[in-house]
């Protein structure tokens, strides 16, 4: 009798450490999610800082600095694809093979690691862009 209270016990235990696991990754993701649109909603405040500056008659910038935060803005519209391609790959886990569950993995990270980029990306073109407001007055 003990040893089937022990054994629901830690599966009990087991039970509660899944749906933790499984809740703090649905919070990290959605925090990625959050960082994401903030990026992107920022990114078009740059686009528009940048789109103003070269429209401006009196200013000579030329009409390839509004690559920069394009290359932004494109690259989170892809990270967000690439993380609906994982959830939808993840949805059929159980389905998979170990190493297919690998490429899953992999894919989660290349996303992450995206991820980084544009923020480091965005905080370069926030720099050029006041270097090149500087650089006007």
């Amino acid at each position: 009798m003990e040893i089937n209270n022990r054994i629901i016990e830690a599966e009990d235990a087991l039970k509660k450490i899944e749906r933790q696991a499984e809740y703090s990754c649905h919070n990290i993701e959605k925090y990625f999610d959050r960082i994401h649109d903030k990026l992107f909603t920022y990114q078009l405040f740059i686009l528009t800082g940048y789109v103003s500056l070269v429209i401006l008659p009196q200013i000579n910038i030329s009409l390839l600095w509004i690559l920069i935060p394009f290359s932004c803005i494109t690259r989170l519209i892809w990270i967000d694809y690439d993380m609906m391609k994982f959830h939808r790959q993840f949805s059929k886990i159980m389905e998979l093979s170990s190493e297919q569950r690998g490429q899953i993995s992999k894919t989660a990270n290349k996303a992450t690691c995206k991820s980084l980029e544009v923020i480091i990306e965005s905080l370069i073109s926030t720099i050029l862009f006041i270097v090149l407001l500087w650089s006007i007055s």
